[in-house]
């Protein structure tokens, strides 16, 4: 009787920890890429500085391209922190995927990130439909690097 119970425990605990790992949430890891120069274009409405006016960090839903400006011939690199969420079969919102997009080929210059998201309007990997991105601006100053404040969520059309 007493190995039917520890049995029956055992299935239940391992039931309840497939479920708990089998969360892509739960195993988001940080994507480091490095930015490439990119003299396009850069969409003025999903920016957001840096706190100071050495960084702009910009998000494009057409093309899910991420940049990095350099605004100040200070010797620093900048980046842009960026976060990705999806919305799954039950309308909630989780984070997918994160990263940060680097660039130090130069001030008065911008680099661009070129990142592979799901649409908005389509089906994603959670079951769901939804798919909406963040960026922040940072400077990677000496000791402490200087960021600005999250951008709003932009929908990934």
């Amino acid at each position: 009787m007493r190995g039917a119970i520890r049995t029956g425990v055992g299935f239940a605990a391992t039931g309840l920890l497939v479920p708990a790992m089998s969360n892509p949430a739960a195993a988001v890891t940080m994507e480091n890429d490095t930015a490439k120069r990119d003299t396009s274009s850069v969409p003025a409405e999903f920016c957001v500085g840096s706190g100071n006016i050495a960084a702009t960090g910009c998000f494009k839903p057409y093309g899910d391209v991420v940049f990095a400006s350099d605004h100040s011939p200070d010797m620093n690199s900048v980046y842009t922190l960026w976060q990705n969420q999806l919305r799954d079969s039950t309308g909630t919102w989780g984070l997918y995927r994160n990263g940060k997009c680097s660039y130090s080929e130069g001030s008065f210059s911008t680099g661009s990130c070129n990142k592979e998201m799901y649409e908005h309007s389509s089906k994603n990997a959670w079951g769901g439909k939804g798919s909406k991105v963040r960026v922040k601006a940072c400077v990677a100053d000496p000791g402490d690097d200087t960021c600005g404040s999250w951008s709003s969520w932009i929908y990934n059309d």
